[in-house]
């Protein structure tokens, strides 16, 4: 183990989780006493309780109905999936509501004997329970994950590690501001396992500041007897995280090739995984009896009509997408991935087919990124293990060896040569960590403001909010129309407008309304032209939702098909309804003869507009 004298990773530690702490007390209300955290996906995994312990209904959960009546959860009680017997089950795994188990038990005596608050399983104490839940597995993954990295690191590279993750990742958002989902748990059971892993079957490097020596643990025979009770340690803490969520099935992958090397090794953890893999099926099988139990049937898919797209996965977009791309809103995890490559040899293996199998298994599934997120949600627990690659590239760049780049033979060679170098390196590797920690942070609050909106955002949008403090409802159409008109002077030639006011009226009376068609002009073979339009209009009504609302709809016709097709949501880019404009700029390229423009309202709610006057041209060069 490295020296543990110095306090910095101390220091980290307890910076990460006061700023966590302070963040989620203030963030969800907790001394107003208005907390509500347990709503949307959150309920999903929470109702297990309620029907468990307060109702005594596992079957058809009728209690749901009055807590959507009671309390704020959601929009509809999708959480719950209905079988052609009647009954119905939680869509989601249990394992989030079996850690709560506790605290719930304790919360819910409480409150019936006190009768402080109704004890209906929903009221402020059990969504007081969910945060401080939260807090403490923050806390033990900081800590476990603290312990598990001064094995093999200075405490100078713990503390910048740790506060690498813990401020400059999106796994504060979720520790923060969604208690009741699964990302926080897991990241901090990862934690726990790699920790016990490590101090069962591990052999960590001993000289001081990451230098590598010694026997590896492809060398070691089998686990010591002693060390058995760190086996089903790990077998349990593996199996809770696969009742959390199915896809953690990847963290077998560190037991089954942590040291492989050759066919003893194999042998050897082929052994040690087995009863590891045993002990959480065991874990897994809760899940089972739940099921049989509640619905008659050992199994059920609450994810049905939904699945993977197993031979395209996402993995372009869910990397370097705009949308929700995992180095686009974390990008010091681009560090972790390339820190892999410094792992001792031992570690390499493990870590590279955790990571392998992680992404290509999350990026796979076909809403690839899994709704309204900040960043890439499914990502953000496995940071825990991508700390070992920080770290170990972390440790190479202040002067120590990491494993596979460099390997010093003893104290001696590494000591005196490097702690020069180690002293200017480290604090400027601390000022590098600013800006990540600071993107981060402000990228959270950009979308708690929704200057970055929930669900769907795209190259140019990004960019034009980019370091933004400030939301203009009006920017919103670049959400729609991903380009921007370059600079520079261009002509133009107009094109009809609209010059009398215009009713748009209810999808119910009509819902198209046509606003113009013209030949497109001809003589900019190589150019791009743009239309530019400018609405003023008047808004009423407030029905639209998500997927009906009116637009403006742009088409690029050649030979009765659209070329180009842009429909822009008017509501989302509206800032004052009873008196408003609409301004966009959309590329045509590619002019042939015959190619037409078109524009009309198309209007899928029951809101109308009354348009009081439209401008249009075609800009050139």
């Amino acid at each position: 183990m490295q020296n543990s004298s110095t306090p910095y990773a101390r220091i980290a530690l307890l910076l990460i989780f006061s700023a966590m702490a302070i963040t989620s007390l203030v963030r969800n209300e907790v001394f107003q006493g208005t907390t509500n955290v347990i709503n949307w996906d959150g309920y999903g995994y929470y109702a297990y309780l309620p029907g468990a312990f307060v109702y005594g209904d596992i079957s058809e959960y009728a209690f749901a109905e009055d807590h959507f009546s009671s309390y704020e959860v959601s929009s509809g009680i999708y959480q719950l999936m209905e079988l052609e017997n009647g009954s119905r089950f939680p869509i989601y795994n249990i394992g989030l509501a079996v850690v709560w188990t506790p605290a719930f038990l304790i919360t819910h005596s409480i409150t019936a004997v006190t009768g402080i608050a109704a004890a209906d399983g929903m009221s402020y104490p059990y969504q007081l329970m969910v945060a401080l839940m939260m807090l403490l597995f923050a806390f033990l993954g900081l800590l476990n994950l603290k312990r598990f990295l001064a094995i093999y690191f200075s405490d100078v590279v713990v503390a910048l590690v740790l506060l690498g993750i813990g401020l400059g990742t999106n796994i504060f958002y979720y520790i923060v501001e969604n208690p009741d989902m699964t990302h926080g748990y897991l990241f901090a059971l990862y934690a726990m396992f790699l920790y016990a892993f490590a101090r069962g079957f591990c052999s960590p490097a001993l000289v001081p500041d990451g230098a590598v020596h010694g026997t590896s643990a492809g060398e070691q025979e089998s686990f010591p007897g002693g060390k058995r009770k760190y086996l089903i340690y790990c077998g349990l803490l593996a199996g809770l995280m696969c009742l959390i969520r199915s896809s953690e099935i990847v963290v077998f992958a560190i037991p089954a090739f942590y040291g492989l090397k050759n066919w003893a090794t194999l042998k050897r953890n082929f052994w040690r995984t087995l009863p590891i893999f045993g002990i959480a099926l065991a874990v897994f099988s809760i899940q089972l009896i739940y099921y049989k139990a509640g619905t008659g049937s050992w199994w059920q898919n609450g994810y049905a009509g939904l699945g993977f797209d197993w031979l395209s996965p996402h993995l372009y977009e869910g990397f370097i997408g705009y949308r929700r791309g995992w180095l686009v809103y974390t990008p010091l995890m681009a560090f972790a991935l390339m820190g892999i490559a410094w792992l001792r040899k031992d570690w390499l293996l493990p870590i590279l087919i955790f990571t392998l199998g992680n992404v290509y298994l999350l990026f796979s599934w076909h809403i690839w990124w899994y709704g309204d997120t900040f960043g890439s949600r499914p990502v953000t627990q496995s940071y825990a293990v991508l700390a070992l690659p920080l770290g170990a590239l972390l440790t190479w760049l202040v002067g120590g060896a990491a494993g596979a780049r460099e390997r010093i033979k003893g104290a001696k060679e590494e000591g005196a040569g490097n702690a020069p170098r180690r002293r200017f390196i480290a604090p400027l590797l601390l000022l590098a960590l600013i800006p990540f920690i600071a993107l981060n942070l402000f990228q959270h609050w950009q979308y708690n403001q929704r200057i970055l909106p929930l669900d769907f955002v795209n190259k140019t949008y990004y960019w034009h909010v980019f370091g933004k403090a400030e939301l203009d409802k009006h920017d919103r159409v670049f959400l729609d129309i991903n380009e921007k008109i370059p600079d520079g002077k261009l002509t133009y030639t107009p094109l009809p407008g609209i010059n009398e006011p215009l009713a748009v009226p209810p999808k119910a009376r009509q819902e198209f309304v046509n606003i113009l068609e013209e030949d497109l002009i001809l003589g900019y073979p190589d150019q791009v032209m743009w239309l530019r339009g400018n609405i003023h209009y008047s808004y009423f009504g407030d029905s639209f939702d998500k997927w009906k609302f009116p637009s403006v709809v742009m088409e690029h016709k050649r030979d009765g098909g659209a070329k180009k097709w842009i429909q822009v949501n008017i509501p989302r880019a509206m800032a004052t309804p009873t008196r408003d404009s609409l301004k966009f700029n959309i590329s045509l390229e590619d002019i042939q003869s015959g190619d037409k423009v078109k524009l009309y309202f198309w209007n899928l709610s029951q809101d109308s507009l009354m348009v009081h006057w439209g401008d249009f041209k075609l800009l050139h060069e």
